[in-house]
């Protein structure tokens, strides 16, 4: 009796402990979900996180998130689903680019119901194109005669986000997610894609080489199409993406900031702002993504660059708004500059400057009537910066990262792999294998590991 009274104390102690651990890894996620949140990734190029506290990162993230949808996820004018509001400044209204950055943030935080409902909402406001609408007021109506038209941003979020809900939950449940995302892409290259140039167009029924927006290039997005759909064209749009960032460095004075709008040639645009604001800003983010998931080159190099611009003014003293060249254009600090500079640090190494641009873009939250894209921006380079934004497309929750330690990948543990996660801490090197540095697999590579790797040679 008193061992059978022992053993039901033990599993109730399980139990209890069970029920306080499992809901930070699996908040908001829905039941079939193969790959839930916090993922703690190690990206496979630059940095995996900008934080040295992964726990209190998820901590924070889950809660940021809850403030978010209190914020912006509304049933109100929704047709019975749910949508993405913006805020007082627009009368509550949405954007297409609101469903798009909403789908990515409820897939990656597990939410499946949420993403439906959004999804749902979308579909709404199909075009004839199979593409959504950019504008509509808080009571379900399209905004002016061009709100019926898209916007490329939004559609392409919306298509990638399809195929991360594929991977993630499957496609046999209410929504044929694998198939939705097929036709949407194609939809996608069909109308925003300008025939025989590769040019990414702004929307279904304008843009091309005479006007592009570089904060819309994703060509990490384009990759994923490219191998989900079969179509390598795709590959040739990326490629494009950076010739066009290539033609206007010419024009930058080496700073890495592209301008909202121009030509594909890298010049002004006939009536569109030639200025670094509130759409360029998101060039660094896609791009630096680039070369976390693939390890572009040139989405390096550029990301560098612009990192090297915000490193020199300091994470503190960062506005919005710069001429292409650097001069300082605008005196507001806030949560979209940012958390978008946050995101091209991912490209470079562990730096003092790294954890000031991190810490900035968890202490500057946009209030009053403009909250909706500056916190959204930083809701998605939170989970960027923290290794929570990995490559749904082929992320496999338990990879078989080898043996710990033996980080130059040549089946021995031994001085060699000492010297080179020294030096990856210092910020001297960065080809290594990080999930094989990561001794104590807390999801960071620090001094930690170095110790531990340490007792790993001395036996």
């Amino acid at each position: 009796m008193k061992m059978a009274g022992l053993r039901k104390i033990s599993i109730c102690i399980i139990v209890c402990m069970l029920a306080v651990v499992l809901p930070v890894g699996i908040a908001g996620a829905s039941g079939n979900d193969a790959i839930p949140f916090p993922y703690n990734a190690s990206y496979p190029y630059g940095l995996s996180s900008l934080t040295d506290n992964p726990a209190a990162a998820n901590s924070l993230l889950l809660s940021e998130w809850e403030h978010w949808k209190s914020a912006h996820i509304t049933s109100s004018g929704a047709r019975g689903f749910k949508r993405v509001q913006r805020d007082p400044s627009t009368n509550y209204d949405t954007v297409s680019e609101g469903l798009g950055y909403g789908m990515l943030l409820a897939v990656y935080f597990g939410e499946q119901q949420l993403f439906n409902d959004l999804y749902g909402y979308v579909k709404c406001y199909f075009n004839s194109n199979g593409l959504m609408g950019w504008r509509i007021d808080a009571n379900g109506n399209i905004v002016g005669e061009n709100g019926k038209d898209a916007a490329t941003d939004a559609d392409e979020d919306i298509a990638v986000s399809l195929v991360f809900a594929h991977k993630k939950w499957g496609s046999a449940g209410a929504v044929n997610y694998q198939s939705e995302a097929k036709t949407y892409i194609n939809n996608l290259y069909r109308y925003t894609v300008e025939p025989g140039t590769y040019i990414l167009k702004t929307g279904d029924t304008w843009g091309g080489t005479s006007c592009v927006n570089p904060s819309y290039f994703s060509p990490a997005w384009y990759r994923i199409f490219a191998d989900f759909t079969g179509n390598s064209s795709w590959i040739n749009v990326a490629d494009k993406c950076y010739e066009i960032v290539n033609n206007i460095k010419k024009y930058n004075n080496n700073t890495g900031l592209v301008p909202d709008w121009c030509t594909a040639s890298g010049t002004p645009s006939s009536g569109m702002d030639y200025d670094y604001k509130y759409d360029a800003i998101r060039y660094q983010l896609r791009t630096a993504i680039d070369y976390s998931w693939y390890g572009t080159a040139q989405a390096k190099i550029n990301c560098d660059t612009v990192n090297t611009f915000f490193r020199n003014i300091g994470a503190a003293n960062i506005k919005d708004g710069y001429t292409i060249t650097g001069n300082q254009i605008s005196s507001n600090h806030n949560a979209s500059f940012v958390s978008c500079a946050a995101g091209s640090a991912m490209t470079g190494t562990k730096s003092s400057y790294t954890t000031e641009i991190y810490n900035e873009n968890v202490k500057i939250k946009d209030s009053g009537n403009y909250t909706y894209f500056g916190n959204t921006l930083r809701m998605i380079c939170l989970l960027y910066t923290t290794g929570n934004l990995p490559n749904l497309y082929n992320y496999n929750p338990d990879p078989n990262p080898g043996v710990k330690g033996d980080v130059n990948k040549d089946s021995q543990v031994n001085s060699v792999d000492f010297a080179l996660v020294k030096r990856y801490i210092l910020g001297y090197e960065d080809g290594i294998d990080l999930s094989a540095a990561d001794m104590n697999s807390d999801g960071i590579v620090n001094s930690s590991d170095l110790v531990l790797l340490k007792m790993v040679l001395l036996n």
